[in-house]
């Protein structure tokens, strides 16, 4: 494939701190060091320019649906937001909320609440958000047609507005890749992952930031993940956030080293958790961890993070978009379903027979490796063309299905 902007170049990796455990060093994909996206006030760049309509809270998620429906190129944000939460949820989903409404790939958005009270706090919020928005509250309208009716009058100057906008040059180094597996099978750990991985060095190397996720998937891997920590401190972190979370299965009565691999991932191959784990991880390459991030948290610096989240991937990856990741890489063996509506997701495949089966939901396929037909080098220079050609605009199939859902975690019992 040729790149669609800027001069190749082959990134040199940063010295490493050295580790009781040796972690090698990955061949690195080769990147542009610029692409076309979109820049936004906040020095943020989006690879989208989506036009969205938020519903705020649960209450109004069907308004939202009729409105999004008028306009082909709209896209409802219509989770599980509810009221009646405890502080620390009600804290966490107010800020997913809000940074999903401002996500770099929202070209334009349209809020819909459900009280006055409401709308005029998201229009505080939303007054500096650098693009084109508008507010409305469902108690405000007069009968659901008119509701409709003028959301979607709303929604079609949003529209215009936004179209004016242009792609532009952009440094590598503002994009924020989320990085997920799931289903995972040996040509997981063999291909797509380690593929992955060569990708996200080359991303961190140009001063871009990786986030992975799901913690409870390093459980059995803490030695690769102690080794890839940048101090002590964060691998104290690190590990501390995966002890907790194997501790928290525990205390719901499921003990995670007894229970994975799962049935279908033993049906696809694997045999251990460690097989398992150690897959997973190979996704994150060989840079550095930064630091832990709470769910939907944004990194601070530029480098590779550990969100703690659950191990859903509907749930990961909206914390992971909501830190405004802009794009996600998918490791897969068996296929999952999984996406995101405000950020393209790359399904990536070293299974011929999975490729075979779901050629029309998958994006690279990497199979020919399994074959000998490639090397990985090989395959993760093919992923890195194509991760350049998805931010400047190439459909996903994620994106051609609509795939995805987004899913806060609530720690406590509501009110």
């Amino acid at each position: 494939m040729a790149w669609r902007s800027g001069a190749p170049r082959t990134i040199s990796p940063p010295a490493r701190t050295s580790t009781s455990t040796t972690v090698p060093e990955a061949p690195l994909a080769v990147l542009p060091s610029h692409f076309l996206g979109f820049p936004r006030s906040d020095g943020r760049v989006g690879v989208r320019n989506y036009l969205v309509v938020v519903s705020a809270v649960a209450l109004v998620n069907r308004w939202a649906e009729l409105i999004a429906a008028s306009l082909p190129d709209a896209r409802a944000i219509a989770g599980e937001f509810m009221r009646g939460l405890r502080k620390p949820d009600a804290a966490r989903q107010a800020r997913v909320c809000e940074a999903l409404a401002t996500h770099p790939n929202v070209g334009a958005c349209l809020v819909l609440c459900h009280d006055a009270a409401s709308a005029r706090l998201w229009r505080e919020y939303l007054a500096d958000c650098g693009r084109p928005h508008a507010v409305l509250a469902l108690m405000e309208q007069n009968g659901m047609e008119a509701a409709i009716q003028a959301g979607q009058r709303a929604l079609a100057q949003l529209d215009e507005m936004r179209r004016s906008v242009a792609r532009q040059r952009s440094p590598f180094s503002a994009l924020t890749l989320a990085l997920e597996c799931g289903g995972s099978d040996p040509t997981s750990a063999l291909i797509a992952n380690p593929a992955i991985g060569r990708v996200v060095d080359a991303v961190i190397d140009a001063g871009g930031s990786a986030i992975v996720s799901e913690t409870v998937e390093f459980v059995g891997a803490e030695a690769p993940v102690r080794a890839l920590c940048r101090s002590p401190r964060v691998a104290k972190d690190l590990l501390a956030a995966i002890a907790a979370a194997e501790q928290r299965m525990e205390e719901d009565g499921e003990r995670y080293r007894g229970v994975n691999p799962t049935a279908e991932n033993i049906e696809a191959g694997l045999t251990t958790l460690v097989e398992k784990s150690m897959g997973a991880v190979a996704k994150v390459g060989s840079r550095s961890f930064a630091g832990l991030l709470e769910f939907g948290e944004k990194p601070a610096t530029p480098g590779l993070y550990l969100m703690d989240t659950p191990f859903f991937s509907p749930c990961s990856i909206t914390g992971m978009i909501a830190a405004g990741a802009q794009l996600t890489l998918f490791g897969m063996g068996v296929f999952n379903p999984s996406g995101n509506p405000l950020a393209p997701t790359v399904k990536v495949c070293g299974n011929p027979m999975t490729v075979a089966r779901w050629n029309d939901a998958i994006d690279a396929d990497l199979s020919d490796v399994l074959a000998g037909g490639a090397t990985l080098d090989q395959a993760a220079q093919r992923l890195g063309a194509f991760l350049v050609e998805t931010v400047e605009g190439r459909e996903t199939r994620a994106e051609r299905w609509r795939e995805g859902q987004f899913i806060v975690p609530k720690t406590l019992t509501p009110l």
